[in-house]
């Protein structure tokens, strides 16, 4: 039939018709396009759920219509950003003023490893030609290093990059409905709204020092298509009870959830077989980022790797990336930083000694300081001390426009002992301002 590229009904499928009103139901869109959009141009109806509102669009036939066809079409090819996902999101580092000392980004305190800095410099005097497409080397070292396939990893221009990726791979399968915790790294709701996707989430308590506790399995439902988890979770640095996380792999796995774990921290943590790696060779649906920006202080170089035990997911999400997208001054640093053994096990030293030197004293100051696994501490306090650190010059990351935080949450990383007497002594000095007030 002339019309088969638009339109064809299958009898075949025991949900047709799988909406009432209409005898003749068009299967093209089987499921519905238009299910993450804001402005739908269809009828739905909305219903709430566990606290959470759920389009039901039951009575809406706008897809299924024949003559909507190219209706369809067209506003999927120009589809825009909803005006109330255009908000703007703020990162540790990101500040006007004139700043001496910066705990507000979360990177290795020893700097980036002089071995890297030589392959950079090394690197540069072949910087007039394109770098490896494929990241061939840097793809075989990464493999060899998590025991892991070649064709199991995507190298990307930085974890937020492979993020990106992910959430338009996620969109382009018609996964959409995706859990998030709160609070959480905003860049994984920053990717998913700038798709489409409105993610539901849910929501750490307090009381639970922020934890990840197993009243979350609950809300692991056969609906979902994806959960993003970030293990340490930023910004509150906790870890995954081991226990727990397994539960949560073997859950997904069961109702066939992807499982997205943001192990971009898990570097610092002092534990051995921590983290989902162990579980990506029987597990198909997990897929695992990481970075070379936070144990190897790579901010600037742009450089990140994702996992995944099943290579047409790979070769889906590569297919979407932008060419030449890593450059070959990032591929050669993070070759030679994966020779860094001595410095990761310097790093964790330093990492756990000034932790537990910063939680003591901070805690002696009187703020709640919430229980940390990794570079950097999540603290409450008077809600002018970042204000107050700022006029003399030093940064931490206000947490208030984390979800689920508010005013008076700071994020503070893990520095050399020097910075860190630095802090607690500007630290001390606005606190008794405020107790003269």
């Amino acid at each position: 039939m002339k019309d088969d590229f638009c339109y064809f009904e299958n009898h075949e499928c025991k949900y047709y018709p799988c909406h009432k009103g209409s005898d003749n139901i068009n299967c093209m869109f089987c499921f519905c396009p238009f299910y993450t959009f804001a402005n739908c141009p269809g009828n739905p109806a909305f219903i709430e759920k566990n606290g959470v509102k759920i389009k039901k669009c039951t009575d809406c036939l706008f897809p299924h219509l024949k003559d909507n066809y190219s209706k369809v079409i067209s506003l999927l090819k120009t589809r825009p950003v909803a005006e109330e996902n255009l908000k703007e999101y703020v990162h540790g580092g990101e500040c006007s003023r004139r700043i001496k000392y910066d705990f507000s980004v979360n990177v290795n305190p020893l700097g980036m490893p002089a071995k890297v800095k030589t392959a950079i410099k090394k690197s540069a005097k072949t910087a007039s030609l394109y770098p490896d497409q494929k990241c061939l080397n840097l793809k075989n070292a990464i493999a060899v290093k998590k025991h892991v396939g070649q064709n199991n990893v995507l190298v990307g221009n930085g974890a937020s990059d492979l993020i990106t990726l992910l959430a338009r791979w996620l969109q382009s399968r018609n996964k959409t409905r995706v859990l998030l915790l709160a609070p959480t790294f905003g860049g994984y709701e920053r990717a998913l709204l700038g798709c489409g996707v409105r993610p539901r989430y849910y929501d750490l308590k307090k009381e639970n020092g922020f934890a990840l506790t197993k009243d979350f399995l609950s809300c692991v439902t056969d609906d979902l298509d994806a959960i993003f988890l970030c293990n340490p979770n930023n910004p509150t640095s906790s870890l995954i009870e081991e226990g727990l996380l397994r539960e949560i792999v073997e859950l997904c796995a069961a109702k066939n959830i992807i499982l997205v774990a943001d192990e971009c921290f898990m570097d610092f943590v002092d534990k051995k077989n921590a983290g989902v790696c162990k579980y990506i060779g029987a597990h198909k649906n997990i897929v695992l980022i990481n970075a070379f920006t936070k144990i190897y202080a790579m901010a600037g170089l742009r450089l990140g790797y994702a996992l995944c035990s099943d290579s047409s997911i790979v070769k889906q999400m590569e297919f979407l990336q932008s060419e030449w997208n890593v450059s070959s001054l990032a591929q050669a640093a993070g070759l030679e930083a994966l020779a860094q053994e001595s410095y990761l096990k310097k790093t964790i030293r330093l990492v756990e000694r000034e932790r537990i030197f910063l939680e003591e004293e901070l805690s002696l100051l009187g703020m709640k300081v919430y229980p940390s696994d990794a570079n950097f501490i999540l603290v409450e306090t008077k809600e002018n001390v970042f204000e107050k650190l700022l006029d003399v010059g030093i940064l931490v990351r206000d947490c208030s426009d984390f979800k689920n935080l508010g005013k008076g949450f700071i994020r503070i990383a893990i520095q050399t002992r020097r910075k860190n007497r630095i802090l607690l002594s500007a630290l001390k000095k606005v606190l008794k301002e405020n107790d003269r007030r």
